[in-house]
């Protein structure tokens, strides 16, 4: 307890601190093509405000947390949160109205109804209801969903299985005025005097609980609160509705043979090989890594080093790639040389530092990465991904005690609500994910060797090939795109003209990581490529892939890629990979 009180308080005055150092912000605004003048920036919530001039140049003041607001008549209003790095936000604004075949539409997230059924498979925030398909995401008030897989399957009925799963939902006893008996219900919050009804598989219990449910064949559960329910059932759902969605019901569009929809092989996305490789991408290289890459022999490339180290020497992008360049040439000991040297200079720069830890961990140099953890994990206290990180770092040094903690500490601190974040923060599925498989297949060390701890073959439902997506840059855009081998493509896109809320919400929560998992319904070559668009700074952004082969299992393996990017809006080859035809992210 006395460990966790120092944490607090240092958490604290980190956090306090961060908030009162004010920085000044810079950039450039544009519509892509032309300066944007008359452009109005605000911080968000206060007085302090400036406008773009006839360059498109602005200047401001706002410390880390505050939120900037970018807005212009016809426009669409551009929000960033200000982090420990933001020194320069170069703006691109985008028009509220798009033409496309000659008809003005104006631009909407509105999924139809039978988008949400396709999606239903692999978008575990969509629950079917009587009504139609709802989404946690896309609807304008507040809907809970649970999934079957966090169900505890021990439970004595569905009552116990979903209490205490969403803040607010409470078993407890109450007289049927129905039916004069005592029974048990479910309300949800806590003055909350009418229990919540049952709708299972589009059926409503108005006077039963289906207490007969085998939690096993639970696919999803969906709680609307009572006053969103009274609007489409009448006063019998003032208490809120449980819809409960089970494995033998009728969720979800199918395709012939009766599996869910492939998101790769929608319409119009067959992939035309139009994508840059490694060679085309080199020649859209720094001056230095050419010339690095032109030299016949590593004596030759450490002069081209030597002789651009002063003419870079304010470039911390030189020394990375540098490093990068020398370890991929097996020349260990000079590229350590340039790490050593350069790297002091990054520590204050939490971005720059995951640069730096991402190529340590795709060389295998864990501990020299797990420092490196530990340093942002200090400057950043209040960022959800950096518990994620240094847990799954300790885990990767043999620490596993270290990294069972530290997992332990994240939920600790959320529960108690000193982490404030969101339920919908998808780095929780993540962060989840990855504790349950250090229990699982690392419980006897982490339990001090203790044999009550069995390692398992499969403890989730998911095994199969796992990709994991991190970025150092959190104002970094690009979409991915996964190529199926029928060359069917499913594009991921991480813009803000797409997906705005979040990076948002990775903004607010402290995150830069997204995850992919691959079943195996169909072997073949998959591709995965990128688009990068720009970071609103003028350096790069460093992208880290890591591939995890038969997750779940014990013979569990992975393998860590980083890519720099630099070279915008073309469509670049990343690697390929053999599993399976079923992407989906949470």
């Amino acid at each position: 307890m006395k460990k966790i009180t120092i944490l607090l308080l240092f958490l604290v005055l980190t956090v306090g601190n961060a908030q009162q150092r004010e920085q000044t912000i810079k950039g450039i605004i544009s519509d892509g093509v032309s300066p944007i003048q008359a452009v109005n920036i605000s911080v968000s919530g206060t007085d302090i405000g400036t406008t773009s001039d006839k360059n498109g140049g602005y200047e401001i003041k706002a410390q880390p947390s505050d939120v900037l607001e970018f807005s212009y008549v016809g426009m669409h209003t551009i929000k960033i949160i200000v982090e420990d790095v933001t020194t320069r936000l170069n703006i691109k604004l985008y028009p509220k109205f798009e033409k496309l075949d000659e008809v003005v539409v104006r631009v909407s997230k509105r999924k139809t109804q039978r988008d949400l059924a396709i999606d239903y498979a692999i978008d575990k925030s969509i629950v079917n209801t009587s009504f139609g398909y709802i989404s946690r995401e896309a609807t304008a008030y507040r809907i809970g969903v649970i999934d079957g897989s966090e169900l505890n399957n021990a439970a004595v009925d569905i009552l116990s299985a979903i209490a205490g799963k969403l803040p607010g939902m409470r078993i407890r006893s109450y007289q049927n005025p129905r039916t004069q008996f005592t029974e048990r219900a479910l309300f949800m919050g806590a003055g909350g005097s009418l229990p919540a009804v049952f709708e299972v598989d589009g059926i409503l219990y108005a006077d039963l609980i289906p207490t007969w449910l085998d939690i096993n064949n639970i696919e999803r559960i969906g709680v609307l609160p009572g006053l969103q329910a009274t609007w489409r059932f009448g006063f019998i759902a003032a208490g809120g509705v449980v819809f409960v969605n089970t494995k033998n019901g009728a969720h979800g569009a199918k395709e012939e043979g009766g599996l869910p929809y492939d998101r790769a092989k929608l319409r119009n996305n067959v992939f035309d090989e139009d994508v840059l490789g490694a060679t085309s991408l080199l020649q859209a290289n720094p001056i230095y890594l050419r010339e690095l890459h032109s030299a016949t022999t590593i004596s030759e490339a450490e002069n081209v080093y030597k002789q651009n180290r002063l003419k870079y020497e304010n470039s911390p992008y030189f020394f990375i790639d540098s490093y990068a360049f020398f370890m991929e040439k097996a020349h260990h000991k000079f590229a350590k040389e340039i790490a050593d040297k350069a790297i002091k200079k990054a520590e204050p720069n939490p971005m720059l530092l995951k640069a730096w830890v991402y190529y340590f961990e795709a060389h295998g140099e864990l501990i020299a990465a797990n420092e490196i953890y530990e340093k942002i994990f200090i400057l950043r206290p209040s960022y959800i991904q950096s518990y994620r990180d240094l847990a799954k770092s300790y885990r990767e040094v043999g620490n596993f005690k270290k990294s069972a903690s530290m997992y332990a500490r994240y939920q600790y601190l959320r529960d108690k609500e000193f982490l404030t974040v969101a339920d919908s923060a998808h780095i929780n599925t993540i962060i989840e994910r990855e504790s349950d498989n250090l229990v699982a297949l690392e419980g006897d060390k982490v339990l001090d060797g203790s044999n009550s701890f069995k390692r398992v073959e499969k403890f989730t439902e998911f095994d199969g090939t796992r990709l994991v997506f991190e970025w150092n840059d959190s104002e970094a855009e690009f979409d991915l795109q996964f190529v199926n081998p029928q060359k069917r493509f499913h594009n991921w896109e991480h813009t803000t003209l797409a997906n705005a809320d979040r990076i948002f919400d990775e903004k607010t929560n402290g995150y830069s990581t997204q995850e992919f998992l691959m079943d195996g319904s169909l072997t073949g070559k998959w591709q995965v490529n990128v688009k990068y668009q720009g970071n609103k700074r003028l350096g790069p952004s460093y992208l880290k892939a890591t591939i995890y082969h038969n997750y779940g299992r014990t013979s569990q393996r992975k393998e860590v890629k980083v890519f720099r990017l630099g070279l915008k809006n073309v469509n670049q080859k990343l690697f390929e990979l053999f599993n399976s035809s079923s992407i989906s992210s949470n």
